[in-house]
């Protein structure tokens, strides 16, 4: 592939508009799509991207592709009526959690030490990834910085272990705007659970700045 068609493909990607799949939770969609174009020739085939990379219809169809093969093998389970079903490795994670506010921002911190990939997106803003990075109980993330323009949209935290991945994302609730909550979600090799945030830390500090 030419340099002239990589530079198209990330801009079409870097501008692109697509309908949120699960997979968003737990990874920066756009970052891992370019590197699937440029791995995959299926993507670039399927997609008929160029010489149209500003087509979203065709970079929709290579988000849908990336979507199906993440997926793949993975049911969905819906906790928030079936409590209980987060692997217990996963929830001892979420159970750490706590949510904490300063007239700045608010900071999420984890009550034990461990090593993860860390996936952060905010809204309209920029997403960042660490890899093997080392979080101690004294380690804060910060969520939500009240001093941005679009802080009360909330954001995406992931952090990716060996065999699983925890995700939280303030949302909208029913895709009712302006009525959200905090969501957990947790993803195995077979499954990917989605639970209340409520029941595995105190969300007031969130709650109190989103507004979906």
């Amino acid at each position: 592939m030419e340099i002239r068609d990589i530079n198209e493909i990330r801009s079409a990607i870097k501008y692109m508009d697509y309908k949120p799949v699960m997979l968003a939770k737990f990874y920066d969609i756009k970052s891992l799509l370019f590197k699937e174009i440029l791995e995959n020739e299926d993507y670039y085939k399927v997609a008929s991207i160029l010489p149209n990379p500003g087509n979203d219809n065709k970079i929709v169809k290579c988000v849908n592709i990336l979507d199906k093969k993440y997926m793949a093998g993975r049911e969905v389970v819906d906790c928030t009526k079936t409590p209980g079903a987060i692997p217990a490795e996963a929830a001892e994670i979420l159970k750490s959690i706590r949510a904490t506010e300063d007239p700045a921002s608010v900071k999420l911190s984890f009550g034990k030490e461990m090593k993860a990939e860390v996936y952060m997106n905010i809204p309209r803003g920029n997403s960042l990834t660490i890899s093997d990075m080392t979080i101690t109980p004294e380690t804060e993330l910060t969520v939500m910085n009240l001093y941005n323009t679009y802080y009360t949209e909330g954001f995406i935290l992931a952090l990716h272990f060996d065999e699983f991945a925890v995700a939280i994302e303030p949302s909208a609730l029913d895709g009712i705007k302006g009525q959200g909550d905090v969501f957990v979600y947790a993803m195995t090799k077979n499954a990917i659970y989605k639970d209340f945030g409520s029941r595995y830390f105190d969300v007031e500090a969130i709650l109190k700045y989103y507004r979906g």
